[in-house]
């Protein structure tokens, strides 16, 4: 049984089926930036989801000269790295691409406005429509949670292929790394050309098409057979009730603080398991870092219903390096009923995650936090820096 891809012309009149032959676009006398480069740049749909694109031949990077071919937000707001190859990667176009990625992890999102300002040559500020109407969203604080990866190529080399599916293995959430085959054909020696898109990595799975007895979630996530057990709960996570409340939280919060104090990242959905959920926000400068230091809510289920779960909310330190950070932070009274362990100053609260006063009451001790914490850490940062 053949695995590659087909394509086939079908006689409506007879009923016969044709092989339409697989070709070469080196031999076509097609290159990647002149030609594939500009096909998805018109339409980036080839590449299987909804990307704007933001920037081709980008090289506004400030220590080195290396040159991306196409960058892109997705729907989640995501930048999107896009590596092109014509007819092979060759076995280093992951690498070139993760430095592309591991440059853009800083960039903000008056960054972005201008990169697609510049790109579409428009102003700014039809640039930021253009980005609010893409994400279908009020504002931008979406932009740039995580980066992401598409390698695009007639043909994947095994070095690139094993080390995107390890990568995407190791990678809780969304998958780091995806590959799009693209096929072209040529019907006849002077026929039309056709280029077929199929995404071989993340590997497409059976779970989609089958049904099983168990508990249905209702949010259509797929899990993949290889997954590893973390990967599974943070895919059938990422679109649940708790995940919608707790960026609904998240939204109040940050529109609720005044601007120069608002966080510049958040989760993008809540990880955790079926007992215990989390949800972080935290800014892109030091000391700050998702897992490093953040404000968060945790969420832990209670025995009184299934809806019903505590909140512990405040902020949080898990990196030894900030350790006299939180010494100096110690006796800084946000709350009555506040605690200063485990790493972490916070306070509880208890309520039902389809109730919205909840959701308000949380936002409301967030956004506490973040008005009271934020100027003594970027205190102590001056005191520090002086």
């Amino acid at each position: 049984m053949s695995a590659e891809p087909q394509l086939f012309r079908i006689n409506p009149e007879n009923r016969e089926s044709e092989k339409i032959a697989e070709v070469e676009f080196a031999s076509l006398g097609f290159q990647e930036r002149r030609d594939i480069q500009e096909w998805i740049a018109a339409n980036p749909g080839i590449l299987g989801e909804d990307l704007l694109i933001i920037g081709k031949e980008f090289s506004g990077f400030d220590r080195t000269d290396e040159r991306l071919d196409l960058l892109a937000v997705d729907a989640d707001g995501n930048l999107v790295v896009i590596e092109l190859k014509r007819d092979d990667t060759g076995a280093d176009a992951h690498w070139q691409a993760i430095k592309y990625a591991s440059y853009l992890q800083r960039a903000s999102a008056d960054d972005i406005i201008r990169m697609l300002a510049e790109y579409s040559d428009t102003s700014e500020d039809d640039a930021t429509s253009r980005l609010l109407k893409h994400l279908n969203a009020d504002d931008l604080n979406s932009l740039n949670n995580d980066q992401r990866i598409i390698l695009a190529s007639h043909r994947f080399a095994p070095e690139v292929t094993s080390a995107a599916l390890w990568l995407n293995e190791k990678a809780p959430g969304d998958d780091l790394i995806s590959c799009v085959q693209l096929t072209p054909y040529q019907d006849g020696d002077d026929g039309p050309l056709y280029v077929q898109a199929s995404t071989i990595i993340p590997v497409p799975g059976v779970d989609d098409y089958i049904i099983s007895i168990g508990e249905s979630s209702g949010d259509n996530i797929p899990v993949r057979p290889g997954m590893s057990k973390l990967a599974q709960t943070f895919a059938k996570n990422r679109g649940d009730e708790i995940t919608r409340f707790l960026r609904e939280v998240s939204n109040r919060s940050i529109a609720g603080v005044r601007p120069h104090r608002r966080p510049d990242k958040t989760s993008r959905w809540a990880g955790g398991n079926p007992s215990w959920r989390y949800w972080h926000l935290w800014y892109s400068r030091p000391y700050w870092g998702n897992w490093k230091m953040s404000y968060f809510i945790h969420l832990v289920r209670q025995e009184e219903g299934p809806n019903e779960w505590r909140a512990w909310i405040g902020l949080g330190f898990w990196d030894s390096e900030i350790e006299g950070l939180k010494q100096r932070l110690d006796g800084l009274k946000v709350f009555e009923d506040q605690r200063f362990a485990n790493s972490e100053l916070h306070v509880s609260r208890v309520g039902n995650v389809q109730d919205d006063s909840f959701a308000g009451e949380i936002s409301k001790t967030i956004c506490q936090f973040i008005e009271v914490v934020t100027p003594r850490i970027d205190s102590i940062s001056d005191e520090i820096n002086e």
